[in-house]
């Protein structure tokens, strides 16, 4: 199969929010990429699917505020606060970055984010520090796992 078939198909996987670079990368690894341009070509493919999501999350949470600020909003009582406050508290952005893409995606946790008050730059460089490593790792565990049980032979492709 033509390398630059593979290395789109990496690119577009990880850019659909179920597959992600935790499952595209490593797919590609096995097809026989080489683990450090099929761990780029996936962080490219997943940041570039983030962005959109990121700035549109910010234009959502800016008109929800203006519309918001036309009704009496309701107040929590004392001393208790929402969940996803106590979430974004315990965790912060860096937290989010690292564990969110493992329990509701990354796209879902930029989104979050953002919709919890974080700045657009700081959610911009923790997901894509987090997309970075989690590519890397991912492509060199997938890498490792390849040279460590089999014999280097490719998948066969019909």
């Amino acid at each position: 199969m033509n390398d630059l078939l593979l290395y789109a198909s990496v690119f577009v996987g990880s850019a659909i929010p179920v597959l992600e670079v935790w499952i595209a990368v490593p797919l590609g690894v096995i097809a026989g990429l080489p683990w450090i341009p099929a761990a780029i070509a996936g962080f490219v493919g997943n940041l570039l699917s983030l962005l959109p999501i990121i700035y549109a999350s910010e234009k959502v949470k800016l008109l929800i505020n203006r519309w918001g600020n036309k009704q009496k909003k309701k107040q929590n009582p004392e001393g208790t606060s929402s969940r996803k406050h106590l979430i974004m508290e315990k965790f912060g952005v860096p937290g989010l970055a690292f564990i969110g893409p493992f329990l509701i995606g990354i796209h879902a946790a930029g989104a979050f984010a953002i919709a919890m008050g974080a700045s657009k730059k700081i959610v911009m460089f923790w997901f894509t520090l987090s997309l970075l490593a989690c590519s890397l790792l991912f492509g060199f565990l997938a890498s490792l796992g390849l040279t460590q049980t089999g014999s280097g032979e490719q998948l066969p492709f019909l």
